[in-house]
């Protein structure tokens, strides 16, 4: 007998409040394994913006305080 069909039998010899925590405990185990992000394409955003050719200079002392406090 496959599995899935262990399970159903299982879940529909228990009385309605216990199949609610085995829903509830499905639900836990869910929320447990984030679902993998899909990625996203190659230059989605290709045209919207320009990266500045100062973009990895030091950043000035005042900004640096910001930080730092």
């Amino acid at each position: 007998m496959r599995i899935e069909a262990q399970v159903l039998e299982r879940i529909r010899a228990l009385p309605p409040e216990q199949q609610e925590e085995v829903l509830d405990f499905i639900e836990f185990i869910r929320s447990r394994r984030p679902i993998p992000a899909k990625d996203r394409p190659m230059g989605l955003c290709k045209g919207e913006f320009r990266v500045p050719d100062d973009f990895d200079a030091p950043l000035p002392d005042e900004v640096l305080r910001d930080f730092e406090s």
